[in-house]
């Protein structure tokens, strides 16, 4: 009986003087205090691995510096919370139902984690200020429906482009440094935009980014002379209006010089940089051929993506294309070139056989030609021919009234036989067709000859 007394005053003893420490170690020591008249909680840097329990009256919560990996759900009592720090907590995954336990959130601060991925519910109509910077980012999160949202930091993540429709029009603050852009477009509907941050991004700055940087220095965002770049030399002045215009630059976007077969389908792309756009159209043999061609404007980067599709080529679309863009006066263009592939030799098919019989006769032809040529020069094999001895003469032409001899008519006796005067007349008409001394000279010889044999056969 004595030593059971003896044990409660031990266990009185004990719970009077440790009681408070084992309460306080439940609790991680979390401190509270308040802050702009709100009473807080501070439960920074204590190890713990999931959010803890609410002091009474706790309006904003500080878990910053524990190893939470993972949130599913917060306690009932979290939902009269209006600012909740989780930064530097390893978190990894933020679950939407936690966040629909929050009914007047209006500070959350969730950088310097893990995150890839954040689903926003609707119920987070009082959020104003968002944390999201030093995470693994690589889209922005859907905050169109945060209305009373006005500032919202997401430097050092993996981003490369703003989707305008994911952003509340109500904005003041965005922060976007240290990430991947390399284009940026205007967001012309933020209205009450005051301070816009993209320092730290490998921007490209070419005329798809002026037009960006035109809007925002109207806005008197930030200066140009801050970007880590110069002014692309296709900036100038139009002729037009005198507004600054940029450009127009085209690249190709698709192979410029393709070989295609008839009934082929082929697509050609071209991407024209320019501030304001362009005006684009394609040509064919210097023709006009882009009449209902539509043009794709590629997100965040400023640039005009235009294409032209042949669907069945024929023979009249081959030729050189060239894709035009033009602005405030100049033009620019890229060119294009579609040739017809060479038609195989198919022998199991009419065009084939044809094309095959005519090298063939044309080989033919060429070869009995050939052996022709070689015959007729070598005088063929096995043949003789006499050897011809060609004498040269000179051939000079008498004229007839300078003839020793000329024939007269009226110096032939009339009267005498019929023979005599046919021989007579024979003689003139000879005399008459001579052309060349040799021939007159010979007939000479022969008139002279008959007139000796005459004279001897009157004689006897």
């Amino acid at each position: 009986m004595r030593e059971d007394v003896l044990l409660l005053r031990f266990l009185a003893i004990f719970l009077f003087f440790f009681y408070p420490i084992l309460c306080s170690t439940a609790l991680k020591t979390c401190k509270s205090f308040w802050v702009s008249n709100r009473p807080s909680q501070d439960c920074s840097s204590l190890s713990l691995q999931e959010p803890p329990p609410l002091l009474p009256n706790v309006l904003s919560l500080s878990v910053s510096n524990n190893s939470i990996f993972r949130i599913s759900n917060f306690p009932p009592d979290y939902r009269r919370l209006q600012s909740l720090r989780l930064d530097q907590c390893q978190l990894e995954k933020l679950e939407f139902e936690a966040l629909a336990v929050f009914e007047q959130l209006k500070e959350l601060d969730v950088s310097r984690n893990s995150l890839t991925k954040l689903i926003i519910p609707r119920n987070l109509v009082s959020l104003r200020v968002l944390n999201l910077a030093f995470n693994s980012f690589s889209y922005v999160p859907d905050m169109s429906h945060l209305e009373s949202l006005r500032l919202v930091d997401l430097s050092h993540n993996r981003l490369i482009s703003v989707r305008p429709r994911m952003l509340p029009f109500n904005l003041e603050v965005v922060r976007l440094a240290a990430n991947r852009f390399t284009h940026l477009s205007p967001w012309p509907f933020l209205h009450k935009l005051q301070e816009l941050d993209v320092t730290f991004n490998d921007l490209e700055c070419d005329c798809s980014l002026w037009h960006f940087v035109t809007w925002a220095e109207k806005l008197a965002l930030f200066d140009s002379t801050m970007l880590p770049c110069r002014r692309p030399s296709e900036l100038r002045k139009s002729p037009i209006d005198g507004t600054t215009v940029c450009g127009p630059t085209v690249v190709s976007s698709s192979a410029e010089s393709v070989v295609v077969s008839l009934e082929d389908s082929h697509t050609m792309c071209c991407t024209a940089l320019a501030t304001p756009p362009p005006q684009l159209f394609w040509q064919l043999n210097g023709k006009n051929i882009s009449n209902g061609l539509s043009q794709k404007h590629l997100s965040d980067s400023g640039k005009v993506e235009f294409c032209l599709e042949i669907r069945k080529i024929q023979l009249k679309d081959m030729g050189k294309y060239r894709c035009v863009a033009s602005l405030a006066g100049l033009n620019s263009s890229k060119e294009f070139h579609v040739e017809r592939d060479k038609i195989p030799i198919v022998l199991n098919s009419a065009e084939g056989m044809i094309i095959y019989c005519q090298i063939t006769l044309c080989a033919f032809i060429g070869s009995c030609c050939f052996i022709s040529c070689c015959v007729l020069r070598s005088g063929g094999r096995g043949k003789t021919r006499p050897n011809r001895e060609f004498i040269h003469t000179k051939v000079m032409e008498i004229p007839r009234d300078s003839c020793e001899y000329c024939c007269d008519m009226d110096d032939v006796e009339v009267g005498g036989d019929d023979e005599d005067d046919g021989v007579a007349s024979r003689e003139c008409d000879d005399w008459g067709d001579a052309e060349t001394a040799a021939v007159r000279q010979y007939l000479q010889w022969r008139a002279m000859h008959q007139d000796q044999h005459k004279c001897k056969f009157k004689g006897v």
